[in-house]
């Protein structure tokens, strides 16, 4: 008989310094039940880019967990987040995914509301209510949010530590996807977004830092020249982690490889005035960055060779798994370029993406056949009580002299991020 949820969490926190993770996390309705209220109703989480919503007005519908939020940009400029509902009767307020509106009426008894979250409009407001409804008890339900480097995030939990202190120093690896310009970086394109039968946690640990699998899973991009890399130099880099946060970020080299090899020499000249020279120290080695902010944003930064001995071009994609349910996510991505590129950059970044982890990538569909068999085979009957080994690199030391924050081990090849992660989940999961 499996054991009760409390319990496995519990032996899970004491089972993972050891590198024990249960499977039955990846697809269960208690464990999916308890996250919706444990996780994602306490951490920040990430809701849109602020380049998606630029003019005052522009707004974007999305989620944290099963709260519907609009984001919106108001007419002084100011961001604000609310749950898409009326505080009438619930109705969804919004149902448009993005537009432009300077106020927003609910189509079922007519509230109107600012898009900063003010109650403004009540019909029949004197016969009806004799002018005793209070409309500043009935605003928006307000979500709080904050941002760093064009990230808006927002957390439910008005107790919620600041972002800056959440993501513990994390900002020194989020800025080679966001500062890679001296204005920084903007979306290219509108997101996709689909359904997938597959476990949000699962990505996420991917996006860590997952370099194992990719000679496996996407072994065709070595064959076919895709990456400049190779098998036997593929491993080569650094894992490094935020301890306690939950985030993580794999950053692979590849050896006598140019610096910055993929940019064009007018982003390589901004990121020297952009970045500072740790971080410099750090990004000029690297061929491919990977990363996740705790708990659902992941990062991804490589290049794209369609010649064998061509470095490529480089592309990022900024990715969201948002749960829908036990095993079961809807997948959002984007294209993020710098917003000083030149537009002949931005386009060849956009095709590379869009070939590799567009909807329809190739790596894209090499990562979700895999994702989604893990989320159907571990939320079976058997599987409830196995346990995963997550034992790569458990002995090892961490470097010293590492430039950037954080726990930093070498070979980029390790799982010492995925044990950071599971240890930062399960202590969520038990209401820390």
């Amino acid at each position: 008989m499996s054991q009760d949820l409390d319990t496995m969490i519990r032996e899970m926190r004491e089972g993972v310094p050891a590198g024990r993770v249960p499977a039955r996390i990846f697809n269960d309705r208690e464990v999916f039940e308890r996250e919706l209220t444990r996780v994602f109703g306490k951490a920040w989480c990430f809701l849109a880019h602020e380049t998606e919503i630029p003019k005052p007005g522009d707004y974007v519908t999305r989620y944290i967990a099963n709260n519907n939020i609009i984001v919106a940009r108001d007419e002084k400029g100011e961001v604000h987040a609310h749950l898409n509902m009326c505080r009438h009767r619930g109705n969804m307020m919004c149902k448009s995914e993005m537009g432009n509106a300077s106020h927003f009426r609910c189509s079922y008894h007519g509230w109107v509301y600012k898009n900063s979250g003010e109650l403004i409009g009540v019909p029949y407001f004197n016969e009806a209510y004799d002018k005793k409804l209070d409309r500043k008890q009935f605003g928006l339900v307000k979500v709080r949010v904050d941002s760093y480097a064009g990230l808006i995030f927002g957390t439910l939990d008005p107790d919620a530590e600041s972002l800056e202190d959440y993501l513990g120093g994390f900002q020194f690896y989020l800025d080679i996807y966001l500062k890679q310009g001296v204005n920084g970086s903007e979306v290219h394109g509108p997101p996709d977004h689909w359904v997938a039968e597959t476990d949000w946690k699962i990505c996420t640990e991917n996006f860590s830092g997952d370099g194992y699998h990719t000679p496996v899973a996407h072994q065709f991009g070595f064959h076919l020249g895709y990456f400049p890399s190779s098998g036997s130099t593929h491993s080569k880099g650094w894992a490094v982690h935020i301890p306690g946060k939950g985030h993580g970020i794999g950053l692979g080299h590849t050896p006598g490889m140019q610096p910055f090899f993929g940019y064009p020499d007018d982003l390589v000249k901004q990121m020297h005035e952009s970045l500072s020279p740790k971080q410099l120290e750090v990004f000029s080695k690297t061929r491919t960055a990977v990363g996740s902010v705790f708990p659902n944003l992941s990062f991804l930064i490589q290049p794209l060779s369609l010649e064998p001995g061509d470095p490529g071009v480089r592309f990022c994609t900024m990715r969201l798994y948002h749960p829908v349910g036990p095993g079961r996510m809807e997948m959002w991505s984007w294209c993020l370029v710098p917003k000083d590129a030149s537009d002949e950059y931005k386009k060849a970044a956009y095709q590379a993406y869009t070939l590799a982890f567009g909807q329809a990538g190739t790596f894209e569909q090499d990562d979700f056949e895999n994702w989604t068999k893990v989320t159907k085979m571990t939320g079976s009957t058997l599987a409830r009580d196995v346990d995963f080994p997550y034992i790569q690199g458990l002995e090892r030391e961490p470097l010293t002299d590492f430039p950037g924050p954080g726990y930093a081990v070498e070979p980029y090849v390790t799982e010492d991020n995925f044990r950071n992660l599971w240890a930062t989940w399960a202590r969520y999961m038990e209401g820390e």
